[in-house]
């Protein structure tokens, strides 16, 4: 049975460290960007960092001794010119000005939309910096507590408490919204309406904690409905504006039936670092709309790189995303292998060499990834002569494009025959997208694709 397959390529991009790598703004990108096969296949950008930055955040993650450990693997002669505030500390909504302004926003999403592209901002809906301009304005709308302790600060004679997750202490760069007053509530929709003008659609990190439940087992006090009534505003004015939600704690169901339009996949995320083949495979059959809505990634800002995690299995893995429907995040410099990751925290880093054969694949990855026109997806049948698991898809695209590909997800070599028939039976040879060799096609139907594939391995077809 052919299922109709809908896939977004989402791009993420350190704003700060690719505007001083490149020495230029968001309005004054390099052409030589464009034309890179992972932007010119990406769908959507998702410029992370671009709001006004916090002096006392800064002070902080300068100070910090936890963070200097860290930075100091980014960055081995480390000063603390190099450290920055937490991009998730965000004094203000308005653009950060080192990097552009409300003017070359605008300018940069017409140059996107020119390239049949969308841009993605960050939305923080939990907190601000603990120095936020709005705490001077709008106070009321800040948390306050009794509780004295290190999840909590004096500001002008009143107690706030800082931004923070029920499983952790504080994040002591911030200070956290209130979302029990409905007021909170009414200036978020104004500065996602503010927002709207400029982008497309908003990451919002970390969406549960404004979930009713959540902010009073984190805070004792009950919030108001929230996701629901802010997106339902947001979308009555610009209905294709899209809400991405990083997302944990098996709240993904919940928030994608508050509005949202896809939800982190952190699950399968972990079932990759775990192996576990019946559990990936178990986990790919969940509801079409549920996968439809989830995104799915190997790396972004917060976890480590994925050639440090999986190594050279990260092509394993990434080749089973491009077969999967939803969303695709990858992260810059993915593409060429590097493994130390950037704490968010810094502005400059020492940079990797590029590893040329995993910049090949990725490639021949999103070049082809261009070209998938109309793809329908179904599973061929296949005989195993080992016992196991394999994943096996096919992609029909227009005109007469089929993608097949062939996965062990065990810990040991399997091999056996897949069947094609009718219009899906190869007329040519067969080209192997993950390392480029071709191979014959197969000589009947009845015969069927023969495969031998070493555990952790996978053989993608083009014919």
């Amino acid at each position: 049975m052919k299922d109709p397959f809908h896939q977004t390529l989402l791009y993420e991009i350190n704003s700060r460290i690719f505007c001083l790598e490149n020495s230029c703004r968001l309005s004054t990108i390099p052409e030589i960007f464009w034309e890179s096969e992972e932007v010119k296949a990406a769908n959507e950008i998702w410029w992370m960092g671009i709001w006004e930055q916090s002096p006392a955040s800064h002070n902080i993650a300068a100070k910090h001794p936890d963070l200097q450990e860290e930075f100091k693997k980014s960055k081995e002669h480390l000063s603390e010119k190099d450290i920055l505030a937490s991009p998730y500390a965000i004094y203000e909504y308005k653009p950060n000005p080192l990097l552009t302004s409300e003017q070359e926003l605008g300018e940069l999403r017409e140059i996107m939309k020119r390239r049949g592209k969308s841009l993605i901002l960050d939305f923080v809906p939990n907190h601000m910096s603990v120095d936020t301009s709005y705490l001077t304005n709008k106070p009321h709308l800040f948390l306050q507590t009794e509780i004295a302790n290190q999840n909590s600060f004096i500001f002008q004679g009143t107690r706030y408490a800082h931004g923070r997750d029920p499983y952790f202490d504080a994040w002591t760069d911030t200070i956290q919204w209130d979302f029990s007053n409905e007021e909170t509530l009414s200036f978020h929709i104004d500065i996602l309406l503010y927002i709207a003008q400029f982008a497309d659609g908003v990451r919002c990190d970390m969406a549960m904690l404004p979930l009713e439940d959540v902010f009073a087992s984190t805070h004792g006090k009950r919030a108001l409905p929230y996701w629901g009534p802010l997106i339902k505003t947001i979308k009555s004015k610009y209905p294709n504006f899209k809400f991405y939600a990083e997302a944990y704690w098996n709240r993904e169901y919940e928030l994608q039936s508050l509005g949202f339009d896809a939800t982190y996949d952190k699950t399968l995320y972990d079932r990759f670092v775990n192996g576990d083949a019946f559990a990936i495979k178990a986990h790919l059959t969940a509801d079409q709309n549920y996968q439809n809505k989830s995104i799915r990634f190997l790396e972004n800002h917060d976890e480590d790189r994925a050639m440090k995690v999986f190594q050279d299995q990260s092509l394993f893995y990434f080749s089973l995303l491009c077969f999967l429907p939803g969303i695709i995040l990858y992260y810059q410099d993915q593409v060429n292998g590097f493994e130390k990751k950037l704490p968010v925290q810094l502005g400059n880093r020492d940079l990797e060499e590029t590893k040329k054969p995993i910049r090949s694949f990725y490639d021949r990855i999103f070049s082809n990834m261009q070209n998938r026109k109309h793809p329908h997806r179904e599973i061929p049948e296949y005989y195993l002569y080992t016992d196991g698991e394999i994943l096996p898809y096919l992609l029909t695209c227009e005109p007469n494009r089929k993608e097949l590909i062939i996965l062990n997800l065990m810990q040991y070599p399997m091999s056996g025959r897949i069947f094609l028939t009718g219009e899906n039976f190869p007329k040519a040879e067969l080209k192997d997208l993950i390392s480029g060799s071709s191979f014959p096609r197969p000589t009947s139907e009845k015969e069927g694709l023969y495969f031998y594939l070493e555990a952790k391995e996978a053989q993608w077809f083009i014919f």
